[in-house]
């Protein structure tokens, strides 16, 4: 089928559980400020035990173009974003969380770098924690170890949240899409990296704003965000460095101490966040493991 001449993007919401806010994340993209007929929402369900496809097929009469599909288990957040490609029409792909509201000028302000710049492969929203002035996420400077610099653009940009992020669907699907190991966390920069590499640019809107309801610190009291998030940048880092083997052993003994204190003692859950760090140590290393094997072999 092909695209509607007029259609400027597809916005991908995967859905998990999502019944407690997906109604407020679609209330605020009908509000948009541009042409309903410019869009179109893909909502792809990770077999949600609550009620949020029920909730999203509420919503088909009231978008012009709306898609709702559902996995009959949780296939993880970077493979239901491929999966999504498949079923989206628009020249730019645009992810959003749905535990997210955004501001009626938002897409707008995303889709903006694209059609200054031809040059441009992703960009990023501004992201507000809930109705609050807090920053959440915004520009992103990768630093030695996956470590971030959240800025506001007055420095060098390697990579935006997935929270809210914005790519060209043919370098996505140029690039092979998402990282489909990782599961969730680290993706946005995995794909910053290889966008970077393939020497394309990453762009901040400033002008794009969500509010997101995710607090932090109860995040960081949960086995699902410390385990992947301690997983997955070593393996984002062992994946995308040239020297795999050295950065390898800087984790080991520097960097994975280093960045899981952080997240311990955000923690509200310490005696069961050390055993979630161990966990996600263990499994970090043997994937980095079977991934050098696997380098050596191609």
């Amino acid at each position: 089928m092909s695209a509607p001449s007029s259609l400027r993007a597809s916005v991908v919401l995967v859905g998990y559980n999502s019944a407690e806010f997906i109604d407020r994340c679609l209330d605020s993209l009908l509000a948009q400020d541009i042409p309903p007929g410019d869009y179109e929402i893909v909502l792809i369900d990770n077999a949600s035990s609550d009620r949020t496809v029920q909730i999203a097929e509420g919503y088909r009469n009231r978008f012009l173009h709306l898609t709702v599909l559902r996995n009959d288990r949780n296939l993880g957040f970077p493979a239901a974003v491929n999966q999504a490609t498949m079923h989206s029409q628009g020249p730019v792909l645009v992810l959003l969380n749905p535990d997210t509201t955004v501001e009626p000028s938002w897409l707008r302000e995303l889709l903006r770098p694209f059609e200054q710049d031809p040059r441009v492969a992703v960009a990023g929203s501004r992201v507000l924690n809930g109705d609050g002035p807090g920053l959440y996420a915004a520009a992103l400077e990768i630093l030695y170890g996956g470590v971030c610099v959240v800025h506001e653009g007055d420095r060098r940009t390697d990579a935006v949240s997935g929270c809210a992020l914005a790519v060209r669907a043919d370098v996505f699907r140029q690039l092979g899409g998402l990282a489909t190991d990782l599961f969730m966390y680290g993706e946005d920069l995995d794909l910053g990296h290889r966008v970077r590499a393939a020497g394309y640019r990453i762009a901040y809107a400033p002008a794009s704003v969500v509010h997101h309801s995710a607090i932090r610190r109860s995040r960081a009291s949960t086995r699902t965000y410390m385990f992947y998030m301690a997983r997955n940048r070593t393996l984002v880092c062992v994946k995308n460095y040239r020297w795999k083997r050295l950065y390898l052993l800087a984790d080991v003994f520097v960097l994975f101490p280093l960045t899981s204190l952080t997240e311990f003692l955000r923690s509200r859950r310490k005696r069961e966040s050390l055993r979630w760090l161990f966990e996600a140590r263990v499994d970090s290393l043997r994937e980095s493991l079977r991934f050098l094997r696997s380098a050596r072999r191609a």
